[in-house]
């Protein structure tokens, strides 16, 4: 059983350790230590003290203590070197004993890492006080309960201009007698200043002797539930106050005025009804001077784009010629043999057999059998290509009715891409990023007419070889399709300038600058929207962005 002394040395909240000074050994210590540290207490007793303590102001000290000289310490911040090799910060004491006409010294050491991080934030919360309370526009001043400025920033020293000898001397009674004589209402200010522990807040207006004026505003300081103080607030709102007064001044004027300008404007109204109803007529005229530049632009569009789609139905059209030829010559052949196995059924001799099998030689009849079924396959899809890209223009060219309806914009996409590809495939490799997204209730040819704009814009702000990316998605109320190009981009003069009619950057004779003009309308007719984004020399993204549903009372785009 260990004896009482290493019972209470034990039980001690500290780490404890003797230190014999010579060879700065431990020569005791109690279970807190061996814990904290993370040793065994046979392995402590073995070690110096120097192989914990090894921060440079410890190795001096411990110098000095191995040369005889004894000094204690209070309360010192060090590091402990713990057995896993990281270190606790500490705050020590050392104390000098004898035992025996033998010096020892006593080690007592805490853990001071909480400490450390209560004092850091505690400082941090500190600065950020003075900081709020030196940047905030009003003067600020902090009473205690017993009635003295525990605080004051510097700007509620200087609109008072309270004396550098008084702030200096901090002779509080002499700095509140100041400003109560500074202003006016002297008696209700110094009153103010003694009610420091009444629970009510307060508002005072303040006028000071030299025509400026104050607004007061004080509350209690709570610890808990105890006042421990009051803070007052000034602000100077003389020149509100003055504001006031010409605005009031002002009001009486424009009283006046009104009288005088009810005619005029009475006058005025008469005229802006006349010409409001002028106005209507002129926009009923620009709308339908609009609705036939949309359709005329559609239609040049499709004309410009029409060699291309000729272009596209040729290559089918040519194969299948070509395969339809083979057909026929395979065809013919195939009949000589039938023809020469009737003519010999009846009577084949060997002679005949042997005629017959070079026939079929002649004309490989086996393989005539084998390339019969891939030629009339391949004349089917080539007709079928055909089919798809009259198709595509006929969706692309047709007027939509007077009636919204919900169409797939992803398939618009893909026939407005057929459209165009002519266009595009010489300039770009076209990506599909499709988010499934749904339909929506809309006019799909004017949308498909948006589409083809920006892929024709892409294709030709590609100077060289690039890429043009098409996505899609959605959320619960709204889709998105964006056509990114990596062309030559859109310089920032021109991004603000881009939806304006007959705005363009080609050379004369090449656009005719109504193409995001007349998008940018039919988009803002089904109540959606179309944003750019452009980095000259990298590329240009634009967006559109369409509710699912049609929005009610939206006029139709015109067609």
């Amino acid at each position: 059983m260990k004896n009482l002394q290493q019972l209470m040395l034990d039980h001690s909240p500290s780490m404890i350790l003797l230190v014999e000074p010579n060879d700065l050994r431990i020569v005791q210590l109690n279970q807190v230590a061996a814990q904290v540290l993370g040793y065994g207490e046979e392995q402590l007793l073995g070690m110096q003290i120097t192989d914990i303590e090894s921060s440079l102001q410890d190795v001096f000290y411990w110098e000095d203590v191995r040369n005889g000289q004894y000094l204690a310490v209070d309360a010192q911040r060090g590091e402990y070197q713990r057995a896993d090799g990281s270190l606790l910060a500490v705050t020590k004491s050392i104390r000098v004993l004898h035992h025996e006409d033998t010096p020892l010294l006593l080690v007592q050491a805490r853990d001071a890492q909480h400490e450390q991080q209560v004092e850091d934030v505690l400082e941090q919360t500190l600065s950020q006080l003075r900081a709020t309370l030196e940047s905030t526009g009003n003067g600020i001043l902090v009473l205690d309960w017993h009635g003295n400025i525990t605080s004051m920033n510097r700007l509620c020293s200087t609109m008072w201009n309270i004396p550098e000898n008084l702030l200096l001397a901090r002779d509080d009674a002499a700095i509140f007698e100041f400003l109560s004589a500074s202003v006016l209402e002297s008696d209700r200010c110094r009153s103010s200043l003694r009610e420091v522990v009444d629970r009510n807040e307060a508002e005072d207006l303040f006028r000071l002797k030299d025509g400026r004026v104050f607004e007061c505003k004080s509350r209690p300081q709570y610890l808990h539930e105890r006042i421990i103080g009051r803070v007052f607030g000034y602000t100077d709102i003389t020149e509100r106050q003055l504001a006031e007064e010409a605005l009031r001044q002002s009001r009486d004027q424009l009283e006046e005025r009104v009288l005088e300008r009810t005619a005029d404007l009475q006058r005025a109204n008469e005229t802006l009804q006349t010409e409001k109803a002028r106005q209507e007529e002129l926009i009923k005229k620009l709308g339908e001077a609009q609705s036939q530049l949309l359709q005329s632009e559609k239609m040049a569009s499709i004309g410009v784009l029409a060699a291309g789609v000729a272009h596209e139905i040729n290559n089918p059209i040519g194969f299948i010629n070509s395969n339809m030829g083979s057909l026929q010559r395979y065809t013919q052949d195939m009949l000589r043999l039938l023809d020469a196995y009737e003519a010999h059924e009846a009577s084949l001799s060997p002679a005949d057999r042997q005629e017959i099998e070079r026939l079929k030689e002649e004309i490989d009849a086996a393989y005539l059998r084998e390339d019969l079924g891939s030629l009339l396959s391949e004349s089917l899809e080539g007709l079928d290509r055909v089919k798809r890209i009259v198709k595509d223009m006929k969706d692309f060219s047709h007027v939509d009715g007077g009636e919204r309806q919900h169409a797939d914009l992803e398939a618009g996409l893909d026939s407005t891409l057929n459209v165009v590809w002519n266009e595009v495939k010489y300039k770009a490799e076209v990506i599909k990023e499709y988010g499934r997204i749904p339909s929506v209730e809309c006019f799909p040819s004017q949308l498909n007419q948006v589409f083809m704009n920006l892929l024709i814009n892409a294709a030709h702000a590609i100077e060289e070889r690039g890429r043009i990316t098409i996505r899609t998605g959605h959320d619960e109320y709204q889709v998105w399709v964006e056509v990114e190009d990596t062309g030559k981009g859109i310089q920032p003069a021109h991004l603000s300038r881009i939806f304006e009619p007959f705005f363009t950057t080609k050379p004369v004779g090449q656009g005719t600058g109504l193409g995001l003009s007349l998008s940018y309308g039919i988009l803002q007719k089904h109540g959606g929207l179309i944003d750019v984004k452009s980095k000259p020399g990298v590329g240009t993204v634009f967006k559109v962005i369409l509710p699912r549903q049609a929005q009610a009372g939206s006029a139709p785009p015109a067609a």
